[in-house]
């Protein structure tokens, strides 16, 4: 039986100080049965001239140019010009273990048809491993720590005018498949830094996190994919917590912060109610985290914003978890 060939997708915009490793980290990977589509959303730093040193080298690498579409549209394209059997991702600024790909062909060996990963996060010398579940909705809604079946993205794209684009496609991607196989190990490293997309705050973020579950409901229902009730109301309402957390910490204003809560909340009681049979406004995993976040909407909506935050950011040290996610 001849060997699948696995297409990995990475989108590149600016990333003259990384992009080189990630290069590598796919070309010796000890599954060589890989194409690399770099689609290039318009750099302008030196980036591209990498991507063709690297191209001149080896011929499994393909330069697809765009011009400042956003990662989402970048993604979309690599998927639509994607040749192999099997499809993986990686951002330009992360790299792979030499062995990520071999990894994920055994498992697909066994019959599995995506398979996820656990994932090493790093900022400087500073690592922590995060674990996840081979389930669609506790494998981590990001697209990079996972090996799919081509059939999986059928009729699946991600939004293009969206900074947050993986919370409402991963689920589907993944709970498209047949049978989820799992990797134990860390093969993933996913880079954190100042410059990342995630750490950019205004109060569009409260808007867009609205509009991700509205997305995720479409996509369920476009791809007849469906979950779990209780893990799904968990999946979003932590979601939303995040976003909620992260748009008080961050904005600026009294007036940003206001609207904000103003629409997270807004959206979240309704969805609660009517869909979840909760009267809660954010649902909760356990009891102690269901009177955090109780306490912190009482106290955000009485206009006391570092009183929240020091709550949760109290209760985090004090039993162990963070405040953010």
């Amino acid at each position: 039986m001849a060997s699948p060939l696995i297409t990995v997708i990475m989108p590149v915009y600016n990333s003259v100080q990384y992009i080189e490793k990630a290069i590598k980290s796919v070309l010796t990977q000890t599954y060589s049965q890989l194409e690399l589509l770099i689609i290039d959303d318009g750099s302008n730093d030196g980036t591209r001239e990498i991507i063709n040193q690297q191209k001149a080298l080896d011929d499994r690498i393909q330069l697809i140019c765009l011009q400042n579409q956003g990662s989402g549209a970048a993604r979309n394209e690599g998927i639509r010009r994607a040749n192999g059997d099997y499809i993986a991702f990686i951002d330009a600024d992360d790299y792979y273990d030499p062995n990520f790909l071999l990894k994920g062909i055994e498992q697909i060996k066994k019959g599995y048809d995506c398979i996820v990963y656990n994932y090493q996060r790093f900022n400087g010398d500073q690592e922590t491993l995060y674990r996840v579940e081979p389930t669609p909705l506790n494998s981590y809604s990001a697209v990079w720590n996972k090996l799919y079946q081509r059939e999986c993205w059928q009729n699946l794209l991600f939004p293009q005018d969206m900074k947050i684009e993986d919370f409402e496609v991963i689920p589907i991607a993944v709970g498209s498949a047949k049978k989820i196989g799992y990797v134990p190990d860390t093969f993933y490293y996913y880079r954190i830094h100042q410059t990342s997309i995630t750490h950019q705050t205004d109060i569009g973020e409260a808007r867009e996190a609205v509009k991700a579950c509205q997305l995720l409901f479409e996509n369920m229902k476009r791809k007849a994919v469906s979950f779990n009730q209780s893990n799904l109301v968990i999946y979003i309402n932590s979601f939303l917590y995040s976003h909620l957390y992260t748009c008080i910490s961050r904005l600026s204003t009294r007036d940003e912060k206001k609207a904000a809560l103003h629409i997270i909340t807004t959206y979240s009681k309704a969805l609660n109610t009517q869909v979840f049979n909760s009267s809660k406004t954010l649902v909760a995993s356990s009891k102690l985290k269901q009177l955090r976040n109780d306490l912190m909407i009482a106290l955000f909506k009485a206009g006391w914003f570092n009183g929240g935050l020091l709550l949760v950011n109290l209760m985090a040290k004090l039993f162990g978890k963070r405040g953010v996610k």
